[in-house]
């Protein structure tokens, strides 16, 4: 068993964390069962089983395996604790619990921690924000004998506010914004009605001060109320388009706000509410993750406090508040959660049933993970799933540098076989890199002389400066498989494949009642590259459903007024639309 897999990741295949845990819970004999009490102190077990090991090899797969699931199981849920219980006769089941702390870094500072120990500053900025300095992360190793009996988490309660929450738009100006690692998108709701959608480019994991993100994200919103209160009085003449354009440069957009908000006057209003989405953890309506490659340039900025820097980040809500009404809500969530917000409004209104509550990826620079609860209610968890570490093999791929597109390894954490470098547009990027020589190599010189990719000394690169390529990267090998060159849709039947295992490891650590999986983002925006990603799922998981958000889902006003606009798409705004609907979970029916 254990040969076979490293036989597999010495050939560069993927060793995928399900099927080794699969092999390893049929034929383990050690226990190694894991028990982690989560922020609300109620407690989830996973009983792992460890096989017999034979040599220095084997035993470094078994660790690796057992700190894979740690990680997996803290990025998503997070936690006050992790106790481990097993047979104190097995040493080196011991010694693996008891090495956890120094291999989570648990007793070093955030800014020393590296790879697994960077989930922990992120359990950390959320045990801070929950409970001050009450409460300190902790390993804790125990007899088998001393396990006590762990009983399942309840189903979740209540009824769901999704279908009434297009109603209270009506009356009203709201904003929606999503934020993501390549662009904003922002749209505003009049009285019920899409007013705007606005598109800005812009790379934040470029930025070295705090301002630099939350300055185009203020102006952005002072520039959308000067238009939406031109919208509101009737005054669609007086607007500034350029200002309003996918291409307005930061001073074009500062000068269209002041120039609308003279020529509103007396009609500038405030919005009534806020709605909007954020790149990171939020827990509570505030951003406290902190370790996302959106801050990259912050935590390499050595003249700053990274501390201080995220702080002003964590504080974007009360900034945005002073575009809202007064005692008006500003909702924050992650951008997965809201993707599973909008979709779930969509299907509520459509009288779909959501009684098993949605659960929803978004597919563009990274992969986003949403969770709805059949209530309603967004789990007050990390639910850092771009982060799971999936595959335990791909040994040549390891190899490469982070920043090299060739890499399995995570740009934030170093880690190898983590979802960041397979689902979203760096997974394409990666198996075009891998396949395209040999397969297609007419291709492959093609996406050099269009300047996609480059070679920057021996590290492989698509080009973000002196122009960011990362987009019309990713849209030209989609169009590539939407024309059928073979190669290309290998490349998204096997993202397909990777989504099916995000799916099994989903389902394993965090039990979703609903089973279905909706996709956002732009790998989904040409239908026949979402058909490639069903397909390849349906080769891991055959039972498995996908649904694409495009037009099919539209039902309420808004979504149907985007889906019919000659500019934009569904699948580009949903989130910005769905964010308006967040916002207006704060205001009374």
């Amino acid at each position: 068993m254990l040969k076979t897999f490293l036989e597999r990741a010495a050939r560069d295949e993927s060793v995928y964390i399900t099927d080794v845990r699969e092999a390893f819970q049929s034929q383990g004999t050690r226990p190694f069962h894991i028990h982690v009490t989560l922020y609300d102190r109620s407690v989830r077990a996973f009983a792992l089983c460890l096989p017999e090991t034979a040599g220095e090899e084997e035993a470094g797969f078994v660790a690796e395996y057992v700190y894979a699931n740690v990680y997996n199981i803290l990025s998503a849920l997070g936690g006050l604790r992790v106790d481990v219980y097993l047979d104190r006769s097995d040493r080196a089941a011991v010694e693996l619990a008891e090495g956890l702390g120094r291999v989570f870094q648990l007793d070093l500072p955030k800014t020393a921690r590296t790879g697994f120990g960077k989930c922990l500053n992120v359990n950390e900025r959320v045990l801070a924000a929950l409970f001050g300095r009450a409460e300190r992360f902790a390993f804790g190793v125990h007899s088998l004998e001393e396990e006590p009996e762990v009983q399942a988490p309840p189903a979740a309660g209540g009824q769901p506010v999704f279908a009434r929450l297009p109603a209270r738009t009506k009356g009203r100006m709201v904003l929606g914004i999503d934020i993501g690692g390549t662009d904003v998108k922002l749209a505003v709701s009049v009285d019920g009605r899409l007013a705007l959608c606005k598109e800005f480019d812009w790379f934040p994991a470029s930025c070295t001060r705090a301002e630099e993100i939350t300055g185009p994200l203020l102006l952005l919103t002072r520039l959308l109320r000067a238009a939406g209160s031109l919208c509101r009085a009737g005054r669609e003449a007086e607007l500034d388009r350029a200002a309003l354009g996918k291409r307005a440069a930061l001073e074009e957009m500062e000068r269209g706000a002041q120039a609308m908000e003279e020529a509103a006057g007396e009609d500038l209003h405030p919005f009534d509410a806020i709605g909007l989405c954020f790149p990171d953890v939020v827990i509570q309506n505030r951003i406290v993750g902190g370790e996302t490659h959106k801050t990259f340039g912050l935590r390499g900025n050595p003249d700053l406090d990274y501390e201080e820097q995220f702080a002003k980040i964590t504080a974007l809500n009360g900034q945005l508040a002073a575009y809202v009404a007064e005692g008006g809500p500003v909702m924050n969530t992650n951008d997965g959660p809201m993707a599973a917000f909008a979709a779930a409004v969509e299907q509520a209104v459509g009288g779909g049933e959501l009684s098993r509550g949605f659960f929803a990826h978004t597919l563009g620079t990274e992969l986003g993970t949403g969770w709805v609860r059949p209530d309603g209610s967004i789990p007050e968890i990390p639910l850092e799933v771009y982060n799971f570490i999936i595959d335990l093999g791909s040994n040549v791929q390891r190899g490469y540098g982070a920043g090299d597109v060739r890499s399995v390894n995570n740009v934030n954490t170093g880690l190898p076989g983590t979802l960041q470098r397979y689902t979203g547009q760096s997974g394409v990027f990666r198996l075009g890199a891998k396949l395209l020589p040999e397969q297609d190599p007419a291709l492959w010189q093609e996406l050099f002389d269009r300047g996609l990719f480059r070679w920057e000394g021996e590290v492989l690169a698509v080009p973000t400066a002196p122009e960011d390529m990362r987009k019309a990267c990713l849209e030209f090998l989609m169009e590539q498989a939407a024309g059928e060159r073979p190669v290309c849709e290998e490349i998204f039947r096997t993202v397909g494949e990777y989504l099916a295992v995000t799916w099994r490891e989903t389902e394993y650590i965090l039990c979703p009642e609903a089973k279905d999986r909706s996709l956002f983002g732009r790998l989904v925006k040409l239908p026949a590259c979402f058909r490639l990603l069903c397909q390849g799922a349906e080769r891991r998981e055959p039972g498995l459903r996908h649904y694409a958000a495009d037009g099919a889902l539209a039902n309420t006003a808004l979504m149907k007024q985007l889906d019919a606009h000659p500019d934009y798409t569904v699948a580009q705004f949903a989130q910005a639309v769905g964010a308006i609907y967040y916002g207006c979970l704060g205001l009374e029916a």
